[in-house]
């Protein structure tokens, strides 16, 4: 019996170098390297260049985002590792709570401007997101890292999560909503992941 052996290539897009990975597999999925950042793309054998090249560029936005805040968690893991257990768990208490003060009125403040409204919003420390939606449940969970930000970067946040619940995936129809409903998204987006 043969062993499947992985076709690997690399591409470039926008001055990035990219991984493609053809399997026998029927759907795209992208990752990024925690450790380096890398562009990683596994595709079906017969997929066209051209389509996953598409797909890439699509999900361009969503790989900037991720990308500056895995490197904002490199830079600060030496000072993370330092803390001990109970200091980490002190900080987390801590944005917990400076975030639930706030919270309320940056909520009120982003549902009447976008007239959207989500039933359940809720705080958890994630490694790699901001945020997260789940457009069914109309469910928003919200990372207590925030606290460490200015309003600002929370209002964009919460709108960005909000939007989700009108528009699942981060096409053209998304950005023109972030544009009506927080026009200064993209500089409050680059402050927020260190770019």
């Amino acid at each position: 019996m043969k062993k499947d052996v992985k076709k690997q290539i690399w591409i470039q897009i926008k001055g990035e170098n990219i991984q493609v990975e053809r399997k026998k597999i029927k759907n795209l999925y992208l990752r990024i390297s925690p450790a380096d950042g890398t562009i990683r793309i596994s595709a079906p054998e017969r997929m066209p260049m051209k389509s996953i090249e598409d797909f890439v560029i699509e999900k361009w936005d969503w790989i900037l985002t991720t990308r500056g805040h895995l490197d904002r968690v490199r830079r600060e893991k030496d000072v993370g590792q330092q803390l001990t257990e109970d200091e980490r768990k002190a900080q987390k208490e801590a944005y917990k709570r400076k975030l639930s003060e706030v919270l309320p009125q940056v909520i009120q403040k982003c549902e009447s401007a976008t007239g959207l409204h989500a039933l359940e919003w809720k705080l958890r420390d994630m490694k790699t997101r901001w945020g997260s939606c789940n457009i069914q449940k109309k469910r928003i969970w919200l990372n207590i890292q925030l606290a460490a930000y200015p309003r600002e970067c929370l209002e964009y946040v919460v709108t960005h999560e909000l939007v989700h619940l009108l528009v699942p995936g981060h096409g053209k129809e998304f950005w023109a909503y972030m544009d009506r409903f927080f026009p200064d998204w993209k500089r409050v987006r680059k402050e927020l992941n260190g770019r």
